[in-house]
């Protein structure tokens, strides 16, 4: 339905000037002729705002992504952190160092007083101390046995020399008899002369035999000796390892950010369910700055990537670095990736734990690579 002349009419009185100076109003063929002007007021809107939407576009992320910039919440942490543990339970006797203090590796944190530990150390050096002897008794009694056979082939040789004399003076009265140049008696003689020496041979070589034997069993006794041996410097060595024990030491150059034990403490071994950290060491020459960055963003985030870290707790002091680490996985539960930037931190002034805020220049991202 068309509306009524006289409302139009109406219209464009209350808002044409010349209403309202009193001038005559012109006809609706009038209202016709002023809407080329609304037109190109509509144009003119337009031209205005196309260079700022022109310009958002060209500093969208999606069209220039090496301009843009990911932000995330960062935690520091230290670059090396151990967390000391007692191997053996004990009564703590001294606390050489507390939190705060500056330590190099191997210093003494710590020591426990184990009293059974130094009585089972007694006592296996003692037991060292015997089986020691045995094998040196063991060693005399080889050497004994050696001597033994030495003799044994000696006497052998001897016996040997005298039978061959028996035997040669045996074939020498054997001719003699035969031309009866000899008496029977004489032949008997050395019939029997070398019937005993032939005798005293084979005596001689059965104790060669036996010498024999006795220095393989000497041998034989000697070794499980020296093996009782290894074994009691086994246990004395087993012993002085759980007393080093006793002494916790620095296993690197760090600062104790945690001390949890005082004198007279008793402490669990670790593998104790009771057990605790009795000292917290870590390295803060340089730290480390941990952030997750979206999922979204991972695909832009690369090693050397710049990043600006904002740290609150230094009145929002901005340093800047660059991205060292990053873990190349989505974590499925916060889809996010871990991305580390390591920082030179000589002066302590970066603490782990503390709260930061960084800001990644994102890089153009990898084109996925499509089989045909």
């Amino acid at each position: 339905m068309t509306q009524p002349l006289h409302d139009t009419c109406a219209f464009a009185h209350a808002t044409n000037p010349r209403a309202a100076k009193g001038k005559p109003l012109q006809s609706p063929i009038g209202v016709r002729r002023g809407l080329p002007f609304a037109a190109v007021l509509v144009v003119v809107l337009a031209a205005s705002t196309l260079p700022r939407f022109a310009h958002a576009q060209a500093t969208s992320p999606q069209t220039q992504p090496s301009d843009s910039t990911v932000t995330a919440i960062a935690t520091v942490e230290a670059f090396w952190s151990s967390e000391q543990y007692a191997k053996t339970s004990g009564y703590v006797s001294e606390v050489k160092h507390d939190m705060g203090d500056h330590v190099k590796k191997g210093d003494v944190l710590a020591v426990l007083h184990v009293p059974e530990l130094e009585k089972n150390l007694v006592q296996a050096k003692a037991g060292l101390t015997a089986r020691q002897q045995m094998k040196k008794a063991a060693d005399a009694v080889v050497a004994q046995a050696q001597q033994a056979l030495a003799v044994a082939r000696s006497q052998l040789e001897g016996f040997k020399a005298d039978q061959s004399l028996a035997q040669v003076t045996l074939k020498r009265q054997e001719e003699l008899s035969a031309n009866k140049a000899a008496t029977p008696q004489t032949l008997d003689d050395a019939r029997a002369r070398a019937a005993v020496t032939q005798a005293a041979v084979g005596t001689a070589e059965a104790k060669v035999g036996s010498a024999e034997a006795d220095i393989e069993a000497a041998q034989a006794n000697r070794d499980v000796a020296a093996a009782q041996v290894d074994v009691a410097d086994a246990q004395v060595q087993e012993v002085q390892a759980l007393l080093e024990y006793t002494k916790i030491v620095s296993p690197f150059d760090g600062v104790i950010t945690r001390r949890s034990v005082d004198p007279g403490l008793l402490v669990q071994a670790a593998t104790s369910s009771r057990s605790m950290p009795l000292f917290v060491v870590q390295q803060l020459d340089t730290v480390r700055v941990f952030c997750d960055v979206p999922e979204a963003h991972a695909g832009e985030v690369a090693v050397g990537a710049d990043a600006d870290i904002k740290f609150i707790a230094l009145a929002g002091q901005a340093i800047k670095g660059k991205i060292t680490r990053v873990s190349n996985a989505i974590d499925p539960a916060s889809r996010t990736m871990r991305v580390e930037i390591d920082l030179p931190n000589s002066d302590g002034a970066l603490r782990p734990g503390m709260f930061a805020q960084v800001t990644i220049k994102l890089q153009s991202p990898p084109r996925v690579a499509t089989g045909k």
